[in-house]
């Protein structure tokens, strides 16, 4: 009888995660498809900010249904590593690009700080999604099959249906940045490092900073990404002190 219950509540668990995952991508591709292929009129209204914004907003809001009214899991916050450190982590790509381009304008610069703060909150609303909900809700599979399913879902979320070596490298490239990026939100618990280093990748292959030669790119990209690391190490340090807990 025990077995028999046992059983039955996996199973309920089970149908519930694949009803959870389901809905929310839907949600995520429609809106993708919406705003991406469909091209709503009141798009051409809005500023290229915002519209780079509105291309990420079915992770974030097929995420918040689940999470919120379905009561699924998200083992990820805004401010995980303390206000501080999370507004560092921002902070620090967006001053450099800001400092990049007053070397070469020689005058204050604010179209790259509003263009890199842009793609980290473009990140951040998909990282809602892909890593806060989606990586939370399959925690219990292995991690190769874990990483692989998200892979597909997002290359998928991508619309890019073209049979192609450019794909196949995207999707490889998705692929370790699952794993990557997934293992950065484990240790961190944090949506903003999550959102950082998917935000690095686009900031590297956005036209935005075509001015801006690739060296600056990548030394820009690794200060940042050095730095979060350092970060979130050292908040993981203090908290093993304050605790007497190794993490």
């Amino acid at each position: 009888m025990n077995t028999t219950l046992k059983t039955e509540k996996m199973n309920i668990i089970t149908v519930k995660k694949i009803a959870s995952i389901t809905l929310f991508y839907i949600i995520a591709i429609s809106l993708r498809y919406y705003i991406a292929i469909i091209k709503p009129d009141f798009l051409n209204d809005l500023s290229i900010y915002l519209q780079i914004l509105a291309l990420g907003i079915g992770p974030l809001i097929g995420g918040l249904i689940v999470v919120k009214f379905l009561k699924r899991p998200n083992f990820l916050s805004l401010f995980s590593l303390g206000f501080w450190r999370t507004i560092a982590i921002i902070a620090i790509p967006v001053i450099l690009f800001s400092l990049v381009g007053i070397l070469k304008t020689g005058i204050p610069y604010f179209t790259a700080p509003k263009i890199a703060a842009t793609l980290i909150l473009y990140a951040l609303f998909e990282e809602f999604g892909w890593r806060g909900y989606l990586q939370s809700e399959l925690s219990g599979i292995k991690k190769i099959y874990k990483y692989l399913i998200i892979s597909v879902l997002w290359f998928v979320w991508h619309l890019n249906f073209e049979l192609s070596i450019n794909n196949l490298l995207f999707f490889m490239l998705l692929l370790a940045g699952s794993y990557g990026i997934g293992l950065m939100a484990n240790k961190s618990k944090s949506l903003v490092v999550a959102a950082l280093f998917h935000s690095l990748s686009n900031l590297m292959q956005s036209d935005f900073f075509a001015g801006i030669e690739f060296s600056y790119k990548l030394i820009i990209i690794i200060i940042s990404g050095v730095a979060t690391y350092f970060i979130v190490r050292g908040s993981k340090n203090n908290i093993s002190k304050q605790t007497g807990v190794s993490i």
